[in-house]
């Protein structure tokens, strides 16, 4: 062919690339449509595919729709039984953002029932995208009442699928499992021990502290449920 019979044809299909910002706005227009899709279909039945829960939840973080996200926790809660946002966390925590939104509750010097945190905020928190962090780090004395306000706290997220980061509670616990085992003993400290493995699902744990009560006691160590 010669040069001068060529011709360059500038309408056809695929002559002129798409402008790169065109096709985001597409992408971004034809995302949306799905997701609002998927949205009324989370809302309206019971879906028992977790993919799609975690699909729409992983966009909202990136859309920064905090609201949304605490709404589908709660609608998968009641179908799955678990959190969605510990799952989150746990997979991608690089992602979710999780210390940013975290709300944290230090525990006092000296815990006692009167400066003991309030358990129900604790409980809201960690039903909330970044969860609940307990940090013990600056306990240094403990008196009955509030042992027994911190076994009921850890015994109260037994059947809860949302609960709390701990910092610093191990150390703790070993102060509390050497005052245990002592002579000046207190069984207030025991309950304390028991849910403290209950809480963190230990079940072996569990069982051979309750031997070391039963030892320690001369009576029958509390069961497992």
């Amino acid at each position: 062919m010669s040069t001068n019979n060529l011709v360059l044809d500038f309408t056809s299909p695929g002559a002129i690339p798409p402008d790169p910002a065109d096709v985001i706005r597409q992408v971004i227009s034809e995302t949306q449509a799905t997701i609002r899709t998927l949205e009324s279909l989370l809302e309206t039945e019971q879906v028992e595919d977790a993919t799609g829960w975690k699909l729409l939840a992983l966009y909202y973080l990136a859309t920064d729709r905090i609201s949304d996200l605490t709404k589908i926790e709660n609608q998968y809660t009641n179908i799955f039984g678990t959190s969605l946002f510990a799952d989150l966390r746990h997979k991608y925590p690089q992602w979710c953002g999780a210390d940013s939104n975290l709300t944290r509750f230090e525990m006092p010097k000296k815990i006692t029932s009167a400066t003991f945190p309030d358990g129900l905020m604790i409980q809201d928190a960690c039903h909330t995208v970044g969860g609940a962090l307990l940090d013990f780090s600056q306990v240094q004395e403990v008196d009955n009442h509030g042992l027994a306000k911190l076994a009921d706290l850890l015994s109260s997220f037994l059947q809860d699928s949302c609960k709390p980061q701990v910092q610093h509670l191990d150390h703790f616990i070993t102060c509390l499992e050497k005052k245990a085992n002592s002579s000046i003993g207190a069984r207030a400290i025991w309950e304390v021990l028991f849910a403290y493995e209950r809480f963190r699902n230990d079940r072996e744990a569990f069982e051979e502290r309750a031997i070391r009560f039963a030892i320690c006691y001369g009576i029958s160590p509390p069961s497992w449920e």
